[in-house]
């Protein structure tokens, strides 16, 4: 299973339209359809254009038919991760669903794309969306090319199920969510290599974090994130050990008080953007930050 978000940037003024919910509840669907409820209620007038759900538990039930109870009839992407990264830190159990919503109306979607290999999945799923408007980088190289440079994409392998297949649907999958719009966006990358190619010890790790966040937030040139999601290898949390959750209250406190701050486990992670190219790396982090961009002015590329 490979999840990703894929985002775009344009010239305008817009708020992209955040609303984020967690539920720790042991049962897939119940907790999705708590979430889901919190989600939109934070999400508040107006209708959301997509949803992502991650769950740690492997659902026995509808997952579309629960999230769309709560929400309407939403774009889904998502999957199984073994661990969410809240407010409360590092989350075993649970689940999280993140509306987002294009305040002037850009088009999103999602689509969910099967292959003999990650390789051909990401195709599908790049072919599809250009119509509709292992390692992580088997995914990335062959989207790229079909997407186009401007389109930065973040990913992560999982080898859970795929929450929004049917039972019988052929492995690999690529869950796409595709977020377009007038929206700055940066991503930071870590990777857990030291000095000389040594592993970086924990405090080294924590560090990286620091760095890739301030990185992704740097490209949002002073305007506050929207959102800011971060996808870490499951490596890299046993590399950090004890330290683990002093990483991820570095991360929040470098994302800034204004900022919603939500991230998953992966079993290997990969971003393609501006200063970030796939690489297979042991123990890697990506950061991205999504926010607004001044009426006038352009994103960096």
């Amino acid at each position: 299973m490979i999840e990703s978000i894929a985002s775009s940037d344009h010239v305008a003024s817009t708020s992209l339209r955040v609303g984020i919910g967690f539920s720790p509840q042991p049962d897939a669907v119940w907790s999705v359809v708590q979430a889901a409820a919190i989600a939109r209620s934070r999400f508040g007038a107006g209708k959301p254009h997509l949803a992502f759900v991650l769950t740690t538990r492997t659902p026995t039930g509808d997952v579309v038919a629960a999230v769309q109870t709560e929400i309407g009839p939403v774009a889904l992407a998502g999957g199984a991760t073994s661990g969410l990264f809240t407010e409360h830190g590092l989350e075993r159990t649970g689940s999280v669903v993140i509306c987002l919503g294009n305040a002037d109306g850009a088009t999103s979607g999602t689509v969910m794309a099967p292959g003999h290999d990650l390789a051909e999945a990401g195709q599908m799923a790049a072919r599809v969306m250009a119509r509709e408007g292992m390692p992580a980088r088997d995914f990335l190289e062959p989207w790229r090319r079909l997407m186009g440079p401007k389109m930065r994409t973040v990913c992560g392998v999982q080898s859970g199920p795929a929450v929004f297949a049917d039972r019988g649907a052929r492995s690999p999958l690529a869950s796409v969510a595709c977020l377009e719009g007038p929206y700055a966006t940066g991503l930071g990358y870590a990777d857990a290599a030291g000095a000389e190619g040594a592993a970086a010890d924990a405090q080294s790790l924590i560090h990286g974090s620091i760095d890739a966040t301030r990185t992704a937030m740097k490209r949002l040139d002073g305007q506050p994130a929207r959102l800011v999601l971060v996808m870490e290898s499951e490596a890299r949390l046993r590399a950090l050990g004890d330290e683990a959750a002093e990483e991820w209250a570095a991360i929040r406190t470098e994302a800034g008080d204004a900022s919603t701050c939500v991230g998953w486990l992966s079993e290997h992670v990969a971003a393609y953007g501006r200063g970030v190219r796939p690489v297979d790396a042991e123990g890697a982090l990506v950061v991205v930050a999504i926010g607004d961009i001044t009426r006038g002015s352009t994103a960096a590329e």
